[in-house]
């Protein structure tokens, strides 16, 4: 994980206890994506439950938490995603 990435993980984290719990859980963060209902029509990208499914379907343990930008301001219709490889040790 890159530096950048890390720092947005972290800050993820001090915005919201529950992001804290998954990290302390070794899950990852894969992304934000729109709510289901929030998905503006005609855009081309996988929502967050279609993501969710397919990251189950792939081997993957996953939650879905409140979204936060760069900054670690809330994003109203998003969720972050988060992943962690099933039978995975927690660190």
């Amino acid at each position: 994980m890159d530096f950048g990435r890390q720092a947005f993980v972290d800050l993820m984290a001090s915005k919201d206890p529950a992001i804290k719990r998954l990290v302390e859980q070794g899950y990852e963060f894969v992304t934000n994506a729109f709510q289901a209902s929030d998905k503006p029509a005609g855009l081309r990208v996988k929502d967050a439950p279609a993501l969710v499914a397919q990251l189950a379907r792939e081997g993957y343990l996953t939650a879905l938490c409140p979204a936060y930008n760069e900054i670690g301001d809330p994003i109203p219709g998003m969720q972050s995603v988060w992943r962690k490889r099933r039978g995975a040790q927690s660190g």
